[in-house]
């Protein structure tokens, strides 16, 4: 059965670090000079021919060469169906067995649509799938010529049968399309849904943070009231409202205080007057972001005073994760539009599980 090193290939080999590249040539006695690009390709092409040196090899990075700064979006099937037997349907409806052998179709073959090319076991209900798809065309001259080259891209799949779970490394668009490629490959009468990610924390990216022991440190939303009939008058009474409490902060006083806010809000129609304060100074907002560094957003005045005004759009996770005994700072971003997560600092499969244990609830 092939193994995760097995079903790497050399495009994946450049997302890893340059120190880990030049580890992986030293071990390999080749000469560890040169960029990230000349490196992989020292290294794929003393590894390409054999499965023993590629496991001996990429042993070392085995955690990191399928993840790396990636987005992750999960899948389930719909109508309460369970992925039972997925794996003996991708085997029997494939010309090959992809646990066993890799098959790459030709360039001129390639299209738009994933095609599934290789996999690894984990285990019998856990395992890795790779597909790759045509995501473009290179276009380069020589001379008065102009050749166009397609292009491709690769996606990893992660698939527990026992938990329901399928997780698409890619961006949202195209793990629509993988997820229809797999779909298609198990059954034509299946059909599979986005996982909403957000639900299970009332759709608030903060109550995520929580739950993955981490700090809000950057949040997107719109405000959750939106006035149609807001006037130019009516925003100036705003701005004079909130000058006024400045002033008297300095002067402190009292007496000009009431007079100052009762001419502002003469300027407010009955309407108005009903509508909290906060969401007036956030009308005509179309979108506001807060963020911060090396703390949580929360606590933060600003933040604790407009967030019940607000809609979360999205927003900035930092957590830390012990790995090898090792703890290291990890910052996702959480899309709620996209019901996706990008891993801003590069992952492994380690990170990914902790992330999916603790959002899949």
């Amino acid at each position: 059965m092939l193994t995760i090193p097995n079903i790497a290939i050399i495009s994946d080999l450049v997302q890893l670090p340059k120190a880990m590249l030049q580890d992986i040539c030293t071990n390999l006695n080749l000469p560890d000079d040169g960029s990230v690009a000349e490196l992989s390709d020292k290294i794929w092409r003393r590894i390409e021919d054999s499965y023993t040196i590629q496991d001996q090899a990429l042993e070392p990075c085995k955690q990191k060469i399928l993840c790396g700064r990636t987005s992750v979006t999960w899948y389930h099937l719909d109508s309460g169906g369970d992925l039972s037997g997925t794996k003996e349907l991708i085997i029997n409806n494939l010309r090959f067995n992809p646990f066993k052998r890799i098959e790459i179709p030709i360039a001129e073959n390639l299209q738009s649509q994933p095609v599934l090319i290789s996999g690894s076991l984990i285990n019998e209900s856990e395992y890795y799938l790779r597909f790759i798809y045509k995501s473009g065309m290179a276009r380069h001259f020589y001379g008065n010529h102009m050749i166009m080259n397609p292009k491709s891209s690769t996606v990893t799949v992660y698939i527990n049968e026992n938990t329901g779970c399928i997780e698409v490394r890619s961006d949202p668009t195209t793990a629509k399309k993988v997820a229809s490629s797999l779909a298609q490959l198990i059954s034509q009468e299946i059909s599979m849904a986005q996982t909403d990610i957000i639900a299970p924390f009332g759709h608030d990216v903060a109550r995520m943070a929580d739950a993955l022991g981490g700090e809000l440190i950057d949040a997107s939303a719109k405000p959750e009231l939106i006035l149609e009939d807001f006037s130019q008058e009516q925003a100036d009474a705003v701005v004079s409202i909130l000058s006024v409490l400045d002033t008297y902060l300095v002067e402190d006083d009292a007496e000009k205080l009431r007079e100052e806010l009762s001419d502002a809000k003469s300027a407010f129609s009955e309407e108005l007057l009903l509508v909290p304060f906060t969401a007036l100074i956030l009308n005509g907002l179309e979108k506001v972001g807060m963020g911060v560094s090396g703390r949580d957003l929360r606590g933060l005045p600003l933040y604790d005073y407009l967030q019940p005004y607000l809609q979360h759009q999205g927003g900035f996770i930092q957590f830390r994760h012990n790995e090898d005994g090792v703890t290291s700072d990890y910052t996702i971003r959480v899309g709620l539009k996209s019901n996706s997560i990008y891993f801003v600092t590069s992952a492994t499969e380690n990170v990914i599980r902790y992330v999916r244990e603790r959002v899949l609830l």
